[in-house]
């Protein structure tokens, strides 16, 4: 009996030892974060988030040059890139206003290129000269700066009676000189001759 005592007072560290290892085991497990999902990966998790946003920019000389609208901003820092929804562009240059509107928007890693997607709608103010001018597609990329914008897939434009469509667009001067390419058709206002 003396024998077996001894042998428990021996082994009773041990077991002591033992069942407390296991239980940090345990706590340290039970306790661990989980492993991150494909979904929240760094590269795809947003690093920040803003709401009813009101972006205004100005140009060297101090004058408004534009202004970003949307409901709701995030910015991935894996790609430098914002991603904007319901997104409205308004463009201040020589005197007039263009405003774009889209379902969807990207701007680019240093805010120099926006693109617009998915029920894409542009309209430039008319002046003495020039009607309003309205453009729709489902694509649209606006460099601001150099007043310049592309689309690779089909667009409408509409200038007062003058209608046209074509598979692709490149313009500058904030849709003042187009090059419409691709299948192109245009309607032009009929003009009455004098007899």
């Amino acid at each position: 009996m003396r024998g077996l005592l001894n042998l428990i007072y021996r082994i009773y560290p041990l077991v002591i030892a033992a069942l407390l290892a296991a239980g940090a085991i345990w706590l340290e497990r039970a306790t661990r974060s989980p492993e991150p999902t494909a979904e929240a990966t760094p590269s795809q998790a947003p690093d920040f988030i803003a709401r009813a946003v009101h972006i205004v920019g100005f140009a060297k000389d101090g004058k408004l040059y534009y202004t970003l609208e949307s409901p709701y901003l995030e910015h991935l820092s894996s790609t430098d890139s914002t991603r904007i929804e319901h997104p409205e562009l308004h463009l201040f240059t020589q005197g007039r206003r263009m405003q774009i509107n889209a379902d969807h928007g990207e701007v680019g890693p240093k805010g120099e290129r926006v693109d617009f997607t998915d029920n894409v709608e542009a309209e430039r103010e008319g002046d003495s000269h020039d009607p309003p001018l309205h453009l729709s597609s489902q694509q649209l990329t606006v460099w601001p700066q150099e007043q310049r914008a592309v689309s690779n897939v089909p667009v409408r434009i509409t200038q007062g009676e003058t209608r046209a469509s074509a598979n692709k667009l490149e313009a500058d001067s904030v849709f003042g000189e187009m090059k419409l390419s691709g299948k192109v058709r245009m309607h032009l206002p009929h003009t009455k001759r004098n007899p």
